[in-house]
């Protein structure tokens, strides 16, 4: 569907995530159209040639793929399936893509709806936060019909690096959500073992330096704390607000699962401390600051 002539590409959910990966479609060649509630962020898009739409059901019949990247579960539904949405206005053969982060329970009940109007969604949640983003090197988790997928290897090119098709429907999602419930248990291991280290008399960049490339290393250690929080800056970023909402999918899978989750369930109730102590809107890596100021210590690079 995709090869040849490049299709139309609709973007709905031009946030954070979402300006930056419609830029880079747009720098792959594709055209695009745009849709979101705020108008601010489709100004770029605009000025880089993308058409503007003034609905959602606008951007689905005018586009051969539709990509959706919204927050949560229900503005998933709400978006795809309620009237004046994404299903009101595809055309048949559209590839609905979500690349949200949400329930895979819903992302499944989404694709059933769309499927029996014979129209195929994969769900397609991304990791790497805005920097690769922006780099176009996100890695990308791809659940549903494997064909669909194929078609749509380039599209995910045009915002990723690393692209992995998980199975069926939903599978994208799961995969993501374990993916980040274990990026939350890391930053805040890692906050709480150097706060340690530190108080016990051995300097950060000693600590960091040896644990980078010893038994102990992670991605929070190695990236996500130089990026920001070691350099003691708390701006976003991927939120506390956004990583809490991620452990609460997690507590829903294991839930659904019958999985029990000692780290993950302290994780969850340590971001929601955060969100209750008003760091909402700061960087998820702010963690570090709860146990600096637990500890009176400083982890600095």
């Amino acid at each position: 569907m995709m090869s040849g002539k490049k299709g139309t590409i609709g973007f709905i959910g031009i946030g954070a995530m979402g300006k930056p990966m419609s830029l880079n479609l747009i720098k792959a060649g594709y055209p695009l159209i745009a849709y979101d509630i705020n108008p601010k962020p489709l100004e770029e898009l605009k000025g880089r040639g993308a058409i503007i739409a003034q609905s959602i059901k606008e951007v689905a019949s005018r586009s051969d793929v539709v990509i959706t990247m919204l927050p949560v579960s229900e503005d998933v539904e709400k978006v795809i399936l309620e009237a004046n949405g994404v299903l009101d206005g595809v055309k048949p053969g559209t590839i609905i893509i979500d690349m949200s982060t949400i329930d895979p329970s819903v992302s499944r009940k989404i694709a059933q709806v769309c499927l029996s109007k014979d129209i195929k969604m994969l769900d397609a949640p991304v990791s790497g936060g805005q920097p690769r983003a922006v780099a176009g090197t996100l890695a990308i988790m791809v659940g549903g019909d494997e064909g669909a997928f194929q078609d749509c290897q380039d599209v995910f090119k045009a915002m990723g690096k690393n692209i992995f098709y998980c199975g069926r429907n939903g599978n994208g999602e799961v995969t993501k959500i374990v993916n980040n419930l274990l990026g939350a248990i890391q930053g805040m291991a890692s906050a709480e073992v150097l706060s340690m280290g530190i108080k016990a008399g051995v300097d950060m960049k000693t600590l960091t330096d040896v644990i980078s490339v010893s038994s102990g290393t992670n991605d929070f250690i190695k990236f996500a704390g130089p990026a920001k929080a070691f350099k003691g800056d708390f701006e976003p970023g991927f939120t506390v607000d956004l990583m809490y909402k991620d452990l609460g999918l997690a507590m829903n899978l294991a839930k659904e699962q019958g999985v029990p989750l000692l780290m993950g369930t302290l994780t969850h109730q340590m971001y929601l401390l955060m969100k209750s102590s008003g760091l909402g809107k700061k960087d998820f890596s702010v963690v570090t600051k709860m146990f600096e100021d637990l500890m009176n210590v400083k982890l600095r690079l």
